[in-house]
């Protein structure tokens, strides 16, 4: 998924049901799969097209255009009655390596250092350079030769097909090489090209579009070649061959069964399984409250993938970020993950009060970090951390989530006068909730042991030098701070800044605040595995005849790393390039 700053966008449960649309069967817990069924079975289709693509995303709407473009005829089926998936709720950055921007700049992006980069970054347990797929399994290697291959191709196909204006996702300084966002690994050692790689697409006026303005270009596009989308058609069931190949799916529409069929290929481009409570308790070890992705992320393709002979990967894994608890215990869909902690005077600790991971570091690798079991405690330690800062922080990131416009302006902020006033306070919070959080409270050593680690923050606050996480060290923890909110200037704290522009001494006096925050997903990004022809695989490695998938209903490419903003799109949008090729006939993977 593209990220997206200041989301705005809210689900309450009733709104649930709509999303989901009524009689379409969305829910909160995994539906059994219906049997694939024999196409012997089948006398009469209720459509057809040489290719059905089944979701209305960023991957399924490049493989729509991808197969018509190709020749194909095409036609796409959507559970929801709302086009665009969770893509037209994100930012709609997607990264690419060696795009048109970057080769127009003259920034070098090799595939060796490419492959080095992401492979180490991806599979640090595996990572072998001297070897010949850099340690890595083949097709896992494969995949991400595939990305490389095929990501600048699949750019230029959506410019020069008139689908997408595409530009820079972002400019923050266009002083730097490609002004582009630095991407979220290190900037050093393998990655030799760490800007540039984020595109997004542009509105009619020129700046930036995200998410919404992705999916309204790919509809414009639609509308314009006819291309049909069929709304409120949840697709239950793959149609076989004699030989287990797919020629179509069974979906149903209100109280209809209807079939379709896929004369040469049915492409799954649909969503996680982030909104499937059964699915998340029985393949992630670590809790998971919610998401800011639509409700309609239900894992179906992981039931009809299994009754055709799927083999799996990656299913405990996700796009992660942080969430306001209350709000993903208030509503099915968050408003906005935690892109990045507003304010320098903040520190973010768990149940002891410590910090435990460095705040500003990305949302991806800063979730993973919370997610760390302690085996001397049997426990999650940092399973809820505490955002704490102070008066000057609420004054001027007013308004930047989790900060309300006011400074008590949302029932998910915690006040107190002074340091103790505001734990007593949080503990009496965490009372409230113990029955969402599996009983979570503050240590009894919590109030010590929080002195101890603000004075500690402030020395490196002081100093400029976070001597236990490094924070503000990286280019992206610096740099992206205009695309998540700047601070007012207008207000009675001046414009003073640290050494470090991440962090400043906390005030000496209070009020102080907290916000409890919670580990979220984007969405989740495992299921069935595929080839580099973005073909779905069975359990002998074989592929499966006519299906294939593409972003966050398989198992991710990139594995558990979130190679740079964009990271979800751009793998996403390629491989549904990769699947509509190979299914037309033209090769897949170049």
């Amino acid at each position: 998924m593209g990220d997206a700053p200041k989301m705005a966008s809210r689900l309450s449960r009733r709104d649930f049901v709509i999303a989901g649309g009524a009689g379409v069967g969305v829910s909160m817990v995994a539906g059994a799969a219906t049997p694939a069924i024999s196409g012997s079975s089948v006398t009469t289709w209720d459509g057809e097209a040489d290719i059905l693509v089944i979701g209305s995303g960023a991957a399924a709407s490049t493989a729509a255009i991808t197969a018509h473009d190709l020749g194909a005829s095409v036609m796409m089926l959507e559970k929801s009655p709302v086009l665009g998936g969770t893509t037209a709720k994100s930012g709609g950055g997607f990264w690419i390596a060696n795009n048109f921007r970057m080769r127009e700049k003259g920034l070098v992006d090799e595939r060796i250092p490419f492959l080095q980069y992401v492979a180490s970054y991806s599979f640090p347990h595996l990572f072998n350079p001297a070897s010949k797929t850099m340690g890595l399994p083949a097709n896992d290697f494969a995949l991400l030769e595939a990305f490389y291959a095929n990501g600048a191709d699949m750019t230029d196909f959506l410019r020069r097909s008139g689908t997408l204006d595409i530009g820079p996702f972002f400019v923050m300084d266009p002083s730097q090489d490609g002004d582009g966002i630095p991407d979220y690994g290190p900037l050093d050692g393998w990655n030799k090209a760490p800007r540039g790689r984020c595109l997004g697409v542009r509105k009619p006026d020129g700046s930036p579009g995200f998410g919404a303005e992705m999916i309204r270009q790919f509809n414009v596009k639609f509308e314009r070649i006819q291309l049909p989308r069929l709304t409120g058609h949840r697709v239950t069931a793959a149609i076989v061959d004699s030989d287990g190949g797919i020629i179509g799916v069974e979906a149903t529409s209100g109280d209809r069964k209807l079939r379709f069929r896929g004369r040469k290929g049915v492409i799954f481009g649909t969503g996680g399984f982030a909104y499937n409570r059964e699915l998340l308790n029985r393949h992630h070890l670590a809790p998971v409250f919610g998401g800011c992705g639509v409700p309609t992320n239900t894992g179906d393709f992981v039931g009809i993938a299994g009754t055709v002979g799927a083999q799996f990967g990656n299913m405990a894994s996700a796009w992660r970020a942080q969430i306001v608890l209350e709000e993903a215990l208030q509503y099915v869909t968050v408003p906005a993950d935690i892109w990045s902690p507003p304010g320098d005077s903040m520190v973010m600790v768990n149940k002891y009060g410590r910090r435990a991971v460095n705040e500003k570091r990305n949302y991806q690798d800063r979730t993973r970090a919370t997610l760390g079991y302690d085996a001397n405690r049997w426990e999650f330690p940092n399973q809820l951390m505490f955002m704490l800062y102070d008066q000057r922080v609420a004054d001027m990131w007013a308004g930047i989530h989790p900060i309300p416009d006011l400074p008590t302006g949302a029932p998910s902020i915690i006040v107190g006068a002074t340091w103790d006033e505001l734990a007593d306070r949080l503990d009496e919070r965490l009372a409230e909730l113990a029955g969402d959080t599996g009983g979570v409270r503050l240590d009894s050593g919590f109030k010590n042991e929080l002195a101890n680690t603000l004075e500690r923050f402030n020395r490196f606050a002081q100093s400029g030098q976070d001597e236990d996480f490094q924070r503000g060290n990286s280019p992206y923890e610096i740099e992206t701070e205009p695309m998540y909110g700047l601070p007012r200037t207008n207000t009675r704290w001046g414009a003073a800044i640290g050494k470090n522009p991440s962090m400043f001494p906390m005030q000496a006096k209070g009020p102080y605040y907290a916000v409890i925050l919670a580990p979220g997903v984007l969405d989740t990004n495992g299921g069935p595995v595929v080839n580099a022809d973005a073909q779905v695989l069975r359990h002998d490695g074989q592929p499966i005849a006519g299906l294939y998938g593409a972003g966050n209903c398989i198992a991710s490419p990139s594995h558990d790393a979130y190679w740079g903003m964009g990271g979800t799109l751009g793998p996403a949008m390629t491989f549904g390039y990769i699947a509509a090729r190979h299914a037309c006939g033209r090769g897949g993977s170049i």
